[in-house]
């Protein structure tokens, strides 16, 4: 399959299919066999050059707990931005994101005082500070209640139509339509529906999307087939 720029997608599907597999394959963290081509390059043969244009937010937030969100995010670009990045220019950059993720207001706030929303947020914004163009999240909106759920899947939605190309990895149903296509996955890493959302349903002929996975969990077709 194909994503093009400022697409924002989901990778969905039932537990063991390989979703996490197919991510870490896509974003160079474990290389695969087969072709993965960025702009016409192959990733694998030309990463040092592209690692810095992508971003991953793995499942469980890799933040200090004890800093306050302004100085998390001031270390970790003090340790990713080019050495001859000023002080002021380096906190203006942490207060962008701030401003782009709407945590101004909880910038001096230790981060374990924040809500599992916003904490989140904060492991996005140490990656959006070096300015990724490809962004990689797994499972961002899992543990999440719904209303904070639907705040995440907008503002991933806004950073897409900022100019980034997106892709989650996301067991959420209600708000995948926000995304412009969905990928979903069969059991053994097999391809079974690359499209719009809003289309998957009639393409699996079944009344809602929450329906497509228990007809690739355990229905009469089998895995390999709806690869075919």
């Amino acid at each position: 399959f194909s994503v093009y720029p400022r697409e924002f997608v989901a990778l969905v599907g039932t537990s063991g299919a390989g979703k996490s597999t197919l991510m870490d394959a896509l974003n160079g963290q474990r290389p695969a066999q087969g072709s993965l081509l960025i702009n016409g390059d192959n990733l694998y043969a030309n990463y040092d050059a592209y690692r810095t244009t992508i971003g991953y937010v793995p499942q469980d937030d890799i933040i200090h707990l004890e800093l306050s969100v302004f100085n998390a995010l001031d270390y970790v670009a003090r340790l990713r931005l080019p050495p001859d990045t000023s002080k002021e220019e380096r906190h203006a950059r942490v207060d962008g994101v701030l401003k782009e993720l709407g945590l101004t207001e909880r910038r001096d706030l230790p981060i374990q005082r924040l809500s599992g929303g916003q904490r989140k947020r904060v492991s996005i914004g140490v990656e959006l500070l070096t300015k990724p163009s490809l962004f990689f999240l797994d499972e961002p909106t899992s543990g999440l209640d719904p209303a904070t759920e639907t705040n995440m899947m907008n503002l991933l939605r806004q950073l897409a139509d900022q100019g980034r190309t997106i892709l989650l990895i996301t067991h959420a149903t209600k708000n995948v339509t926000l995304c412009d296509l969905v990928i979903f996955l069969a059991k053994g890493g097999n391809l079974a529906y690359y499209g719009p959302p809003n289309d998957a349903p009639q393409y699996f002929g079944v009344q809602s999307f929450e329906d497509i996975y228990p007809l690739l969990e355990g229905g009469d077709v089998a895995p390999e087939e709806w690869s075919k």
